[in-house]
Formats: C-alpha cells, sequence, structure tokens
C-alpha cells in the first residue's frame, strides 16, 4: 500500500516512476512505467498498459495504448488515424470508456488542446485533447465526461490513447529513448 501511494505520489509531483521502472517499447521509442504497471502486449503489434483497478462500471481498466500501423489503419471509424478527429475506432456507437451504461457518441468535432508536444529527443508528435461527453441511449448528454489524449508520430507509425488521464504519462513520452 505505502509503495504503491509512494509511486502514485512520485509520478503526480514529477511525473516519473519513483523506482521499480519498467521498459516499454514500440517501433523504436522505449518509455520507463512503473514495474507495478501491467504491460499486455496484442498480437496485433499494440501494447495496452494497464495502470490500475478496473471499474466494474468502466468499459476497459485504467490504463493506456500504445498503437502502431495497424492500430492506426483503423482509429477512425474503420478508416485511418486523422489528427483532427478523435480516436474512434468503430463505425459504430461505442460505450463509454468510463462507464458502459452510457456511449460515447457523438465524438467532439474540435479539440480542447492542440499543439506538438516532444516524445524523446529529436521526435515531436502531434497532441490533441477531446473532452469527450458520455451519453444515453436516447443521445442525451450524462456528467460522465473524461480526456482523450493523443500523441501521433506519423512517421514511426505511432498512436499514444489515454482516456484515464494517466499521471505523468506526458512527462514519460518526453523522456522516451529511440534506438
Amino acid at each position: 500500500m505505502l509503495m504503491t501511494l509512494a509511486v502514485t505520489a512520485s509520478l503526480v509531483l514529477t511525473g516519473a516512476p519513483s523506482s521499480g521502472a519498467e521498459p516499454v517499447s514500440i517501433r523504436g521509442a522505449t518509455i520507463q512505467v512503473p514495474s507495478s504497471w501491467k504491460v499486455k502486449k496484442t498480437n496485433w503489434g499494440a501494447v495496452h498498459v494497464l495502470t490500475g483497478g478496473c471499474d466494474r462500471r468502466a468499459m476497459e481498466c485504467r490504463g493506456f495504448w500504445l498503437l502502431g500501423p495497424e492500430g492506426i489503419k483503423y482509429a477512425s471509424e474503420n478508416n485511418p488515424f486523422r489528427v483532427d478527429e478523435p480516436y474512434h475506432p468503430s463505425s459504430g456507437v461505442m460505450q463509454c470508456t468510463h462507464d458502459k451504461r452510457y456511449f460515447s457518441s457523438p465524438m467532439p468535432s474540435k479539440p480542447s488542446v492542440s499543439g506538438l508536444r516532444q516524445v524523446g529527443s529529436g521526435h515531436k508528435a502531434y497532441y490533441r485533447q477531446w473532452k469527450v461527453t458520455c451519453h444515453t441511449e436516447r443521445g442525451k448528454p450524462t456528467k460522465v465526461t473524461y480526456p482523450q489524449r493523443i500523441w501521433y508520430l506519423p512517421t514511426s507509425k505511432i498512436l499514444v490513447v489515454d482516456e484515464w488521464a494517466t499521471p505523468g504519462l506526458g512527462a514519460m513520452l518526453k523522456r522516451a529513448s529511440w534506438r
């Protein structure tokens, strides 16, 4: 319990793991994450980093995705990712990430934050943050909202998707190493 609190406090305050870091790599980029986080690789070249527990109402567990070409290919309604649109891989209505009783459609049309962010030395990513509002089955907005943060490196074919406002993720990406 104390170790978890120490790691969390370190991430919140500095964006860096306090100790016990584990390297996570995708397409030549490596970031260091706390060893308490679980790293799951898919058979389609993506990495799902689980950073915390799983709420029974949530559609997926706390964490973020590191996606390669296959994930980018189907990131926008079963079409290739577009930097001016939120990550929405399904061509249909998707359940709300934070509360599966609701839906994340319609997705926002404009990002709340837009710019470039450093991902290791010599690499800049398109950065977008979208405020996603979950809706009822009839399309009525609810009070359930969450940020969808995206770092996109088109040349390296890497897309990072975070829908849990993962503490310290931006700093971890900024310190990424490249081979």
